[in-house]
């Protein structure tokens, strides 16, 4: 846990003091894993759906200075996530443009033309997410350029969602910190190509 706060301490920003059952931050010390498997650069932009207080785009900015997009739903969450939007950018002065976030539905936020990076940590039902998909696939018709979903602790209705869509390949499994006593505890990156739609 100390390891957690010396991280939130880094990077200006609180994401501890939350009492919602609803939102759970993931761990720094499985963002490091994560993001050394998935590796970005400043032209990406990573949005995490259902972001929470912003764990993953702060770190995931602040180590690629890939410019970020949050979506989250939740009034007050949202409220704390600005909060610390504005403690991070106080801090990391040259990143105040390359964040955004809506205080929205998921199925609402219309993807952006350049959007690359989709981070989903099991944040709402099958239904919503299979909407986002959609809207993801649509985007790519649109815009083509190649995407990557990474989906942390997936359920089996999310993973059957992607490949059903037979447009996502999965292109690897990155196990976790809890990984010994959880086999759930891993992340599936998935790779749609530009030339598959």
């Amino acid at each position: 846990m100390d390891n957690e706060k010396m991280f939130d301490e880094f990077l200006g920003i609180n994401t501890f003091e939350r009492d919602n059952n609803i939102y759970q931050a993931t761990y720094y010390r499985d963002l490091i894993t994560i993001f050394n498997e998935v590796s970005m650069e400043p032209e990406d932009i990573l949005v995490d759906f259902g972001c929470g207080l912003g764990r993953v785009l702060f770190y995931g900015n602040s180590r690629h200075y890939c410019r970020t997009v949050g979506i989250e739903s939740d009034a007050e969450i949202y409220n704390g996530l600005i909060k610390n939007k504005e403690m991070y950018q106080s801090k990391f002065l040259e990143q105040e443009d390359r964040m955004y976030f809506h205080n929205i539905d998921a199925a609402q936020y219309e993807i952006g033309d350049e959007d690359n990076y989709f981070y989903f940590f099991n944040p709402f039902s099958i239904e919503v997410f299979k909407k986002v998909l959609a809207n993801i696939i649509s985007s790519v018709k649109k815009n083509p350029r190649d995407i990557y979903v990474i989906t942390y602790y997936p359920t089996f209705e999310y993973q059957k969602e992607i490949r059903d869509s037979r447009y996502f390949v999965l292109k690897k499994i990155v196990k976790l910190s809890g990984y010994e006593e959880d086999p759930d505890e891993k992340v599936y990156v998935y790779h749609l190509s530009r030339y598959f739609v």
